[in-house]
């Protein structure tokens, strides 16, 4: 019955092979750092930034998400957004155009390149919601202005996006404001008229004036949702939130008495076209702030600054992990070659001896 092998057995079978392994790592930890000394050296560069935009909108999720930007699954932030910008399609282009890129790196098409830009990309988040952004170039000011590059163009890009979106809310709103101006005008000149034919001086705006407003609020907060609706999804919260505060002005409605007197009817349409039009005044009025305002979207809290310290190759690990490597490797060949020998020796044995 053959015995079980110990840890000195182990042992003796490497010790009988050290000059091998020895042989193996010496070659390895030289090799590896002729190789690392021949690379060419890299620099890393890193800015650190916060998002100061608002929650994001589905609109701007959806003009995203045409443009080819990824998003994540579930609910979006807007640290969420600009990490998807400056992982996106548009991004890496801009910055290739800018740096000249495709021929620094010696890419045949846009698409190599563009792995190129992304190899030397590294995009992390915090657990403050802090974005760091960095490049490794093998020149350290190129890295620097790429870093910060990044940033500037994260802001040009986002803010290209919330003046698209602004545009699209102004320019609805716009065509409902001329809409209600008409109808302002058209209730002014019935009332006038009717006011002309009975010989009646106005002043029943009391009477009125409380289901007008209500009217009024109903019919801007329906027209709020109606612009909503074109670039939010039903489960958005925003858009419940605009469905409870109309089904609340018309429980208040409910509770106003009818009134039927012809006089009093044409004074609270003017009232409600004058609630609503006022309210579009202010929506236009915010909308084209949106879209005009030059305020900077990105917070930077640490800019890029050119490295006085080269990144890679890190030789002194680059010779451990050879060196490691060629450890096992040795290793492995010592006990494959002491099973070899004594293979060969017990087939070498006569079948008599054996017997």
């Amino acid at each position: 019955m053959q015995e079980e092998p110990t840890l000195i057995d182990y042992w003796r079978i490497i010790w009988k092979h050290r000059y091998l392994t020895a042989v193996l790592f010496i070659v390895a930890v030289v090799a590896a750092m002729i190789i690392s000394l021949s690379l060419p050296k890299t620099y890393k560069s890193t800015a650190t930034i916060l998002s100061s935009m608002e929650s994001p909108t589905t609109s701007s999720m959806d003009i995203l998400r045409s443009a080819g930007v990824r998003l994540p699954g579930g609910k979006t932030t807007s640290t969420d957004i600009f990490v998807g910008i400056l992982k996106s399609r548009q991004m890496q282009d801009d910055m290739i155009d800018r740096f000249n890129l495709m021929e620094e790196y010696k890419s045949d098409t846009r698409e190599s390149a563009r792995k190129s830009v992304a190899s030397r990309t590294d995009i992390t988040v915090s657990k403050e919601q802090m974005i760091n952004i960095s490049f490794i170039d093998t020149i350290p000011e190129r890295s620097a202005d790429i870093v910060n590059f990044y940033v500037q163009n994260l802001d040009k890009l986002n803010r290209e996006l919330n003046i698209t979106t602004a545009g699209q809310v102004r320019r609805f709103t716009e065509e409902r404001l001329e809409e209600t101006k008409k109808s302002l005008q058209e209730a002014e000149d019935r009332l006038k008229e009717y006011q002309a034919r009975n010989k009646v001086a106005g002043g029943i705006y009391s009477a009125s004036a409380s289901g007008a407003t209500l009217e009024g609020r109903l019919i801007a907060k329906k027209i709020e949702l109606e612009a909503k609706k074109k670039y939010a999804t039903e489960n958005n919260p925003e858009i419940i939130k605009l469905k409870n505060e109309i089904v609340e002005i018309e429980k208040s409605l409910e509770r106003i008495p009818p009134v039927e007197n012809e006089l009093v009817r044409l004074l609270r349409d003017v009232k409600t076209q004058e609630t609503v039009y006022g309210l579009l005044v202010s929506q236009y009025e915010q909308a084209k702030i949106e879209e005009t305002r030059d305020t900077p979207t990105v917070q930077v809290i640490d800019k890029a600054v050119v490295p006085e310290r080269k990144y890679g190759p890190k030789i002194k690990r680059n010779m451990a992990i050879s060196g490691f490597s060629a450890l096992m490797v040795g290793i492995l060949l010592s006990f494959l070659l002491d099973y070899r020998t004594s293979v060969l020796t017990s087939d070498s044995i006569p079948k008599t001896e054996k017997s």
